[in-house]
């Protein structure tokens, strides 16, 4: 066997991954296969990530790892990483819920219209535009995993591709307005798991929240799932205020992830 074939078989024992998020705001993944843990690779994977994110010339190098993983949020501590915020996932029994008494808590407020959105609509440049707009407001408020910087806007066809990354309509995607003006939507998509949807986004304007919107509208698009014959809704969110929508219709956590920076104009060295 040649010293490349055996290279190929060699088992994996570890990878890093470097890409951009925002420009000069990295993100990296290091992970090391537990038969190999504590033998350095995990260290030598991330001096080489972090040589590579400081020659890319960024300005910071964000990480992400589970609350309940204390030997990663050590390693990264000992490396100057600095929670920003904390990622919570939440899973729900559609079958649990209660379609008549969550059908009398999804009412918008006065003047506040609800309606779903129609395949008409994505298919309408001038609808992307609109809803572009309001996500961009929206976004005042939202935990950020890498404050600072520069923030770049999400253009329409950005958004559209986020939260329709494939062909054919979600499986919910309701849109609140106000005198003709977007002011919040919610949308609920596919899974890979037969029988299970994901919340890809919920966003409300700020002078519009505290009025039952974002809950209107987290309903609506859960009640629609429930007559598709889905059985499984799962939401991440960092917001406290969905944290606490979630609560109140019956969403249990499932995990939580701490989300960290470095800045990479620090010089200290590593522990």
């Amino acid at each position: 066997m040649t010293d490349r074939a055996a290279q190929a078989d060699a088992p994996l024992t570890g990878y890093g991954a470097l890409w951009v998020v925002e420009p000069r705001k990295l993100r990296f993944d290091v992970i090391v296969s537990p038969p190999h843990a504590h033998a350095g690779i995990g260290r030598v994977l991330f001096e080489t990530v972090l040589a590579d994110a400081t020659s890319a010339g960024a300005a910071t190098l964000q990480a992400r790892a589970l609350a309940t993983d204390e030997e990663a949020l050590g390693f990264l501590a000992r490396r100057q990483f600095v929670e920003t915020m904390r990622m919570r996932g939440f899973v729900l029994s559609l079958s649990t819920i209660d379609t008549q008494g969550i059908a009398a808590k999804a009412v918008a407020p006065p003047r506040v219209s609800i309606g779903d959105v129609m395949s008409a609509d994505c298919a309408d440049d001038g609808f992307w535009r609109r809803l572009a707009e309001l996500h961009e407001a929206a976004r005042e408020g939202w935990p950020d995993p890498d404050p600072g910087g520069i923030r770049t806007p999400i253009e329409p066809d950005g958004l559209r591709s986020m939260l329709m990354p494939s062909a054919g309509m979600p499986v919910a995607f309701a849109v609140a307005s106000c005198d003709g003006r977007f002011v919040g939507y919610s949308l609920l998509r596919r899974r890979p798991t037969p029988g299970e949807v994901q919340f890809g986004a919920t966003a409300v304007r700020p002078g519009y929240r505290r009025q039952g919107i974002a809950m209107a509208l987290r309903i609506r698009c859960l009640a629609a799932a429930r007559r598709a014959g889905y059985v499984i809704a799962r939401s991440a969110s960092g917001s406290d205020g969905l944290i606490r929508i979630n609560a109140k219709l019956g969403f249990r956590e499932t995990y939580c992830e701490v989300r960290l920076v470095r800045d990479l104009s620090a010089t200290r060295a590593p522990v």
